[in-house]
């Protein structure tokens, strides 16, 4: 008591934060986890009967005419006793049933398929696009301001109106299609980006370094800013080459800043989403997120959630290790 009179400001200010974190985090993940481990066959049904078990409830309530609530009284016996019956089915209870038909599904295959090539692509483009960048925006050079903004104006612009800038680059008319045909590297039949494949692949990637960019290249400036000059100086001193330079000493400092960058960057490119459906549409090229996001749509919303809950458990994996690199390096620079 003595605690909450002390701290009772604290107290307050901190509420509605754990409130909004309760409800609209721990809540639908937990809610999601459950769902994820009920047969489909039931949970469909179950949500039929629960509705119209609540509609007669209503329509009773409402009613003013006494043949009315009979007959709606005659329904809701019949309904109670079809839930009743479903409950002690032989597919209802915990199961793994939604877990065994995803990796049934060749769609949901693809996706986990399509979802670890984006991101492994990606992190290795990006992570050399963005280090090349960073190196050259810690040196002093006439535009340096210039470029440094043009550089992270991307990251400003959302993710739905960037991958509808990409359909006009991309698209079977767009401007790459045409830049290739008057170089001569396409004849007139030309490539198809959202066909699915590889070329999707490569379309969403691209799209996605785009948009992301900024980040790792601000991760990795400040990674490389955080190196002492005495470090630059001594490598000067002893007459080292750029690129033993690089590999020897710049890159080994930069380990935990590329650790971060590379995380943070797995995390997002995980949940990946709009670029996708957006661009090259769930028929062809499909993620984890769309895939669990058109099965909701399609109302298989048990199997919808185990696919959903595997992608958490990803995404959580990546988390705790991202905690896990920010708390051993608090811990080596303490000691």
């Amino acid at each position: 008591m003595k605690y909450l009179k002390q701290y009772w400001l604290e107290i307050l200010m901190i509420t509605p934060l754990f409130v909004y974190i309760l409800g609209f985090t721990v809540m639908p993940v937990f809610t999601n986890l459950k769902n994820s481990f009920i047969d489909q066959r039931y949970g469909r049904r179950y949500d039929i009967l629960t509705s119209k078990i609540s509609d007669i409830k209503y329509d009773i309530k409402n009613s003013q005419n006494q043949e009315e609530i009979t007959e709606y009284e005659k329904e809701l016996a019949i309904a109670q006793n079809e839930l009743d019956n479903l409950k002690k089915s032989d597919y209802s209870g915990f199961t793994f049933e939604n877990y065994k038909k995803l990796f049934q599904t060749r769609d949901f295959r693809k996706g986990v398929f399509n979802t670890i090539a984006i991101t492994l692509t990606g992190l290795l483009i990006q992570f050399i696009i963005a280090m090349s960048i960073a190196l050259l925006l810690t040196n002093e050079f006439k535009g340096k301001g210039f470029f440094r903004t043009i550089v992270l104006t991307p990251l400003g612009i959302p993710t739905i109106v960037s991958a509808t800038i990409m359909t006009y680059i991309f698209d079977i008319s767009g401007y790459l299609n045409v830049l290739f045909y008057k170089l001569g590297l396409i004849s007139e039949i030309t490539p198809n980006w959202g066909q699915g494949g590889w070329l999707s692949i490569f379309m969403v990637v691209f799209a996605d370094t785009w948009k992301v960019l900024p980040l790792m290249v601000l991760l990795f400036i400040a990674g490389l800013e955080s190196i002492p000059k005495s470090v630059h100086e001594a490598c000067s001193i002893d007459g080292s080459k750029s690129w033993y330079k690089f590999f020897t000493i710049i890159l080994p400092l930069m380990k935990p800043h590329i650790t971060i960058a590379l995380i943070l960057r797995a995390i997002d490119a995980f949940r990946i989403f709009e670029l996708p459906l957006i661009l090259a549409g769930t028929a062809t090229t499909p993620v984890i997120s769309t895939f669990t996001y058109m099965e909701y749509d399609r109302q298989n919303y048990n199997l919808s959630a185990a696919s959903g809950t595997i992608l958490t458990i990803i995404i959580l994996i990546f988390v705790f290790s991202y905690l896990y690199v920010v708390e051993r390096e608090k811990g080596e620079e303490k000691a």
